[in-house]
């Protein structure tokens, strides 16, 4: 479900690249120091951007290294090490746990049991470091396979649940900043959830298994411009919850880290569903990156 929060290449400078690839390789590189390579595995541009957020807004002391590492032997890479991207770290391997094992009890994968098992031994001290988020990461997802079991068709109800999961997970500490943290993460998770759907919604309906837009998709029958333009303004509504709070924070625009959250929130995440929408039209053609 994760993989749509991703930035927009070719708006940023040399210094926000570089930025946001130290704490992308530096997200990776907690992964493997804390829970192994198996952990790695689950690395994302989701929780790179929570790093990226709460790094923005609480300022902590951060180390910038350079090192190689076996994907990319051959070119040194910059390397960020804080407090929030251990923390994003230890929000990964929960959520990559529930996703595969979700993935195990729905299809079977060998593959996924194998990763949730292995990531399970590490689930007790995260769970001792963040209970709160630990709690509402498993009360929420209950809910939504709840809400999915029964064929849910109310839109609201389900992303909901999902936005209350991520919004949990942008509030590291309870304090000024936590309602408008919690109510970026409750926009931008209810734009993933449905970007999931939007995305595997031919996907799901070959193999009958749930989708949150299959009775939307149904509802339009053969209007597609009009389904296209209905799912447009979902995705909208929830983004603009985002963006109404993250306009909250006293994050510098002029930053690298600044540059990243914007370029993201207005950019990132409307070139991937661009992206998306024209492979839904065309299945055959070949996925492309974002910023070709």
């Amino acid at each position: 479900m994760f993989g749509y929060v991703t930035i927009y290449r070719k708006d940023l400078d040399e210094a926000a690249m570089d930025c946001y690839q130290a704490y992308y390789c530096g997200l990776c590189r907690a992964l493997k120091r804390k829970f192994g390579t198996a952990a790695q595995m689950a690395l994302s541009y989701d929780m790179t951007f929570a790093a990226l957020l709460l790094s923005a807004l609480y300022d902590p002391p951060t180390q910038i290294s350079q090192g190689r590492c076996t994907p990319h032997p051959f070119r040194t890479r910059p390397r960020a090490t804080n407090e929030f991207i251990d923390y994003a770290a230890d929000m990964t391997v929960v959520l990559a746990y529930y996703n595969d094992l979700d993935d195990w009890q729905d299809d079977h994968k060998r593959g996924s049991l194998f990763l949730a098992q292995r990531l399970e031994a590490f689930l007790p001290e995260i769970r001792a470091r963040w209970p709160r988020q630990c709690e509402a990461i498993r009360q929420h997802l209950d809910a939504l396979n709840r809400l999915e079991s029964t064929g849910c068709t109310d839109l609201d109800a389900l992303c909901g649940q999902f936005g209350a999961l991520l919004g949990a997970i942008f509030c590291y500490q309870e304090d000024f900043w936590s309602p408008a943290l919690d109510r970026i993460g409750r926009g931008l998770g209810g734009f993933i959830y449905l970007m999931d759907a939007y995305d595997d919604l031919k996907k799901d309906a070959r193999r009958g298994t749930f989708n949150a837009l299959a009775d939307t998709a149904a509802r339009f029958a053969d209007d597609a411009p009009g389904f296209e333009q209905h799912c447009h303004d979902l995705l909208t509504q929830q983004m603009g919850i985002c963006a109404q709070n993250f306009e909250l924070l006293p994050i510098l625009k002029d930053t690298p880290e600044g540059q990243l959250l914007h370029n993201t929130v207005y950019a990132g995440v409307w070139c991937k569903y661009a992206l998306v929408k024209a492979t839904r039209s065309t299945p055959n053609k070949r996925k492309g990156k974002q910023d070709e």
